[in-house]
C-alpha cells in the first residue's frame, strides 16, 4: 500500500488506519486502510481510474448516514467525496455527490424553487440520498430527478431518470458499482417564504417523531409492503386496516408490537421513541447493532411471517 499512498496523495487529503466511527453518523466501525477525502469531482475520476487500473479495492463514502461499518472496518481504500458545488439554471440544479442533502434542500428553497424542501431533515449526502432513493413525509428522489451522472467502468456517463429503477427505498446503483458524481434534479417554481415555512414544517416533525441525544443511522429497516394475497391473514394478526389500505407496515410499528422497543444488546438500544431506529447509547460495537437487528427479524417473522428488509448499507 505504500506505493498507493504516495501516488494518492495528489488527489486528496489522505489519513492512515483512519476510524471510520469517527465519520458514520452511527459513531461506529473500525478503520479504513486508507482513508481519502477528494474535493473535487474531476480529482475523484481520475483517482477511481487509478485504483481500478491498480486492482485496489475502494469504498465511495458519502455523509456517513444509513450505513453500518464492520467493527473489523474496511481493508482498502474510503473514497469521501467532499465536492459540494452546485450550478442553478431556471428551475433546474445541478449538484456535485458530496452535497449534503440538506444543503441542497436549502438552495431550492432560496432560489423560489419548491419540491424538495423536506429534504432539509433528511442526514448524508445527496449522491447517498439518490442512491437509496431517500424520502420523507411522503416525498422521495424519484420525484425531483432528472438524471445522474456515474463513473461506470473507467468512463463518466449520464443515466436518465427512467434509467435509474427508482423504487422505495432503491435503484440500480444498490445493484451495480457505479459512482455517483453529480446529480440533476428539477423542481417547480415557488415562493420563498412559503418554502421555508414548509421545510421547518417537515424538520419540526421529523424532530417531533425521531429520537435525539443518541448517535444513530436512520431508519433501519424499509416498511413492508403488503401483498394482496396476504391482507386477510394480516388483517387477523391486528394490522390496521389503514396500513392494509395504504398496502405498506410502517418497520417501527411492528417492532413496537413484537415488544422490541427498548430492547438492548451491549451499547445498541431500540428507541423507545421510534421502533425503527436503533440508537447508539455511547459504546456500541457493530456486532450489537447486527444481534439486534437477527432479533428483531425473528420476532418480526414468527409472529407476522413478515421478512423485514433492511434499509441500511453494511460495509
Amino acid at each position: 500500500m505504500e506505493e498507493i499512498y504516495k501516488t494518492i496523495k495528489h488527489f486528496g487529503k489522505v489519513k492512515i488506519d483512519e476510524p471510520l466511527q469517527k465519520h458514520t453518523t452511527f459513531k461506529i466501525g473500525g478503520n479504513a486502510k486508507i482513508f481519502i477525502t477528494v474535493e473535487k469531482v474531476d480529482a475523484v475520476i481520475e483517482l477511481l481510474q487509478y485504483l481500478d487500473e491498480k486492482g485496489v479495492a475502494y469504498m465511495i463514502f458519502g455523509g456517513g448516514s444509513n450505513m453500518l461499518v464492520a467493527d473489523e472496518g474496511f481493508d482498502g481504500v474510503v473514497v469521501k467525496i467532499s465536492d459540494k458545488t452546485h450550478t442553478v439554471v431556471g428551475n433546474h440544479i445541478t449538484s456535485a455527490a458530496g452535497m449534503t442533502t440538506v444543503g441542497l434542500a436549502r438552495v431550492t428553497i432560496d432560489e423560489g424553487l419548491t419540491g424538495f424542501e423536506w429534504g432539509v431533515g433528511v442526514p448524508g449526502s445527496i449522491g447517498g440520498a439518490v442512491r437509496g432513493n431517500a424520502g420523507a413525509t411522503g416525498g422521495e428522489m424519484k420525484d425531483i430527478v432528472e438524471s445522474v451522472e456515474v463513473y461506470r467502468n473507467g468512463e463518466v456517463s449520464t443515466i436518465k431518470k427512467e434509467d435509474i429503477a427508482f423504487q422505495y427505498r432503491d435503484t440500480i446503483f444498490k445493484h451495480n458499482s457505479d459512482v455517483i458524481l453529480r446529480v440533476t434534479i428539477t423542481l417547480e417554481k415557488g415562493e420563498n417564504a412559503t418554502g421555508l415555512k414548509q421545510a421547518m414544517e417537515y424538520l419540526a416533525y421529523r424532530n417531533s417523531t425521531q429520537p435525539q441525544g443518541h448517535a444513530s443511522t436512520g431508519c433501519i429497516f424499509k416498511n413492508h409492503e403488503v401483498k394482496d394475497d396476504r391482507h386477510d391473514a394480516l388483517k387477523d394478526l391486528g394490522v390496521p386496516e389503514e396500513f392494509l389500505k395504504n398496502k405498506k407496515i410502517p418497520a417501527g410499528w411492528l417492532v413496537e408490537k413484537v415488544g422490541l422497543k427498548g430492547k438492548e444488546i451491549g451499547g445498541a438500544k431500540v428507541s423507545e421513541r421510534h421502533g425503527n431506529f436503533i440508537v447508539n447509547t455511547g459504546n456500541a460495537r457493530a456486532e450489537d447493532v447486527e444481534k439486534l437487528i437477527d432479533e428483531i427479524k425473528q420476532k418480526v417473522y414468527d409472529t407476522y411471517s413478515i421478512s423485514l428488509e433492511e434499509e441500511i448499507q453494511r460495509v
